[in-house]
């Protein structure tokens, strides 16, 4: 393809002849673009149109610059020829320019729809729009280390938290990645720059046992659904969403265990992951309290049919509402964390645990190859921890 990088990271088109006389000529013009992909592209298309306007048989195999039309014309640069005056590097066509980023990350989003939840989808969107916003609109390769760390600097002076600063930088450090993965020349100068994770005491803090009766005693004075709700997350460290979705034939028997269904069997229903597909045996304190009968009072339907469906589900009034009356100055999803933490001090086994939780373990013997854990052994394991 005759593609030479420059000392400065520019790609040129470049192609030495010789001449029938024997003197030697040296074409050479900037593409002016430092992704090897898209130089490739404009190359391809300056030849293709430079052999649509030869009218005779030339001599050599590649047209001679002669042929290319304005302002497609190569520059010429010939050692007995005199240096000519300094002129200004043509812009490249347009229709030809590097992709910028909003372009690119349109496809790299568009693969992404297959796998991530809406919300998960939403928040990326954004992500990307912030950087955009605060630093151009440009080709992935116009960015600069000095910009990404620049982007940082104002990310620190927005009064975000670690955490949401932490989720802007990996996220976008995952696009940069993709990119690289697809188009040569793409740096990722996310890489490295994560804040550093300082632990806190703060609302995602898992419940004390003093806080958990609390919350029963309170569940208990609630309506039915809000009531179930609230205990679901405390027994089954369920996510709200996952719980707010189900319907009564979700709560299942199997291999004579009650157990939760969590799935996305329905249109209207939604994991976060592949691994949140699972099955959590309802502890013994639930069943002793008549969730399955609740349950079979509302067979045919939707469990908690109070709450309405939006984009992002069916837990957004539930968690509004929990937020204004929770007995202890936790959020819901604290319930989780209280659930895992419980499970650890219990030396529950990581692989039990992250069945329970729908999480993957990272042993590839088990998340690729193993089976599910048997019920038994969860509601031994709940039993047990909760």
């Amino acid at each position: 393809m005759n593609l030479w990088l420059s000392p400065q990271g520019i790609w040129y088109y470049r192609k030495v002849t010789v001449l029938p006389c024997g003197r030697r000529k040296d074409i050479k013009k900037s593409l002016r673009t430092r992704d090897k992909l898209v130089a490739r592209e404009q190359v391809a298309q300056m030849l293709a149109c430079a052999r649509s306007w030869v009218k005779t048989a030339a001599v050599q195999p590649e047209p001679q610059p002669s042929s290319l039309p304005e302002p497609q014309r190569l520059q010429q640069q010939t050692p007995s020829a005199t240096k000519p005056a300094p002129q200004s590097v043509p812009a490249a066509p347009s229709a030809i320019a590097s992709p910028v980023l909003s372009e690119l990350s349109e496809r790299y989003l568009k693969e992404k729809t297959l796998s991530w939840a809406p919300k998960e989808l939403s928040n990326q969107k954004n992500y990307i729009g912030y950087f955009i916003k605060a630093l151009g609109d440009r080709s992935p390769t116009a960015y600069s280390k000095a910009d990404v760390v620049k982007f940082k600097d104002e990310l620190l002076n927005s009064g975000k938290s670690p955490t949401t600063i932490n989720k802007y930088l990996q996220k976008l450090s995952l696009l940069f990645v993709w990119l690289g993965n697809h188009h040569e020349g793409i740096i990722n100068h996310f890489a490295g720059l994560k804040l550093q994770r300082v632990k806190e005491v703060n609302s995602r803090s898992g419940y004390t046992s003093a806080e958990k009766q609390r919350l029963i005693q309170w569940a208990k004075k609630q309506e039915p659904y809000r009531k179930w709700i609230a205990l679901l997350g405390l027994y089954t460290g369920a996510r709200a969403n996952e719980i707010c979705q189900l319907y009564a034939d979700d709560v299942q028997q199997v291999d004579g265990v009650w157990c939760l269904n969590i799935r996305d069997n329905r249109p209207d229903q939604k994991l976060k992951t592949v691994n949140s597909a699972r099955l959590i045996p309802i502890h013994s304190s639930l069943i002793a309290g008549g969730f399955i009968d609740f349950v079979q009072e509302r067979a045919g339907g939707r469990l908690f049919p109070e709450l309405p469906h939006r984009q992002d589900g069916y837990s957004h009034l539930w968690g509004q509402w929990f937020s204004r009356h929770r007995p202890v100055d936790k959020d819901f999803h604290s319930l989780r964390h209280t659930v895992a933490t419980e499970l650890k001090d219990h030396g529950v086994p990581l692989q039990y645990a992250a069945a329970i939780l729908g999480h993957t373990n990272g042993a590839i013997s088990y998340d690729r190859y193993g089976g599910g854990v048997a019920v038994e052994k969860l509601q031994a394991a709940i039993e047990a921890a909760l």
